[in-house]
């Protein structure tokens, strides 16, 4: 069909045009919604006492750190499901949540038995409003801080031997996720005008031909 013909078709079948056109509109708008996320990711490492024999508190590293790490989660998680990542830099992001939070151990274990051999936990944190994830990333932090506390309190650990707490990275960074607005209008627009002239080129011979069997059909007589 040549442009000309094209032209014509619209004209002819105007009511299509206009519906495509206006759904087309509502969709392109509807599209370019902003759906922005705002995420924050924290490692909360645990370190050792600091001794003659361990200077850098970084650079010690033990079960006993593994296992108090999964403990301080277990109770800031409480009863909350943990999600299970094939890789230790997947995410919520990646689960498709858009609002929430979690704190895990790292587990590099396969589908068969769990593997924990990393002393820090990983706290994650997915919202609307990036002061609202600052806010309760921080929130988490002190609770996971203030549990490592009570821990050691219940077991009368003299302060010289108590594990402390490091985040990394040291300040909160919360990153933006989504996508651009122009472009999903950009987008949405193209899709509705090639479906409304789709329509236009498949309806319109249709009708014609209709409306030339109709023309070519002779009137009935009346004999009596």
């Amino acid at each position: 069909m040549a442009l000309w013909d094209l032209l014509r078709a619209m004209v002819r079948r105007w009511p299509i045009v206009v519906v495509g056109a206006i759904l087309t509109l509502a969709a392109a708008n509807y599209a370019s919604q902003d759906r922005s996320v705002y995420w924050t990711r924290t490692d909360l490492v645990f370190l050792a006492p600091k001794n003659a024999q361990y200077p850098n508190a970084l650079r010690a590293t033990s079960e006993d750190l593994v296992i108090t790490a999964g403990v301080v989660g277990k109770l800031v998680v409480g009863t909350r499901q943990i999600p299970k990542f094939t890789a230790t830099d997947a995410g919520l992001i990646g689960m498709g949540v858009r609002d929430g939070w979690t704190v895990r151990l790292p587990d590099t274990g396969g589908q068969w038995a769990p593997n924990y051999t990393d002393q820090w936990l990983i706290i994650e944190v997915v919202g609307s409003d990036p002061e609202t994830v600052r806010t309760r990333k921080e929130q988490l932090v002190e609770e996971m801080t203030a549990a490592l506390d009570r821990v050691q309190d219940e077991y009368q650990v003299d302060k010289a031997f108590r594990m402390t707490t490091k985040e990394a990275p040291g300040s909160t960074v919360v990153y933006p996720v989504g996508g651009s607005s122009k472009r999903a209008f950009a987008v949405s627009g193209l899709l509705g005008a090639a479906a409304t002239l789709y329509l236009v080129v498949r309806i319109d011979p249709i009708l014609l031909r209709r409306k030339a069997r109709r023309a070519e059909t002779p009137p009935e007589t009346d004999l009596g």
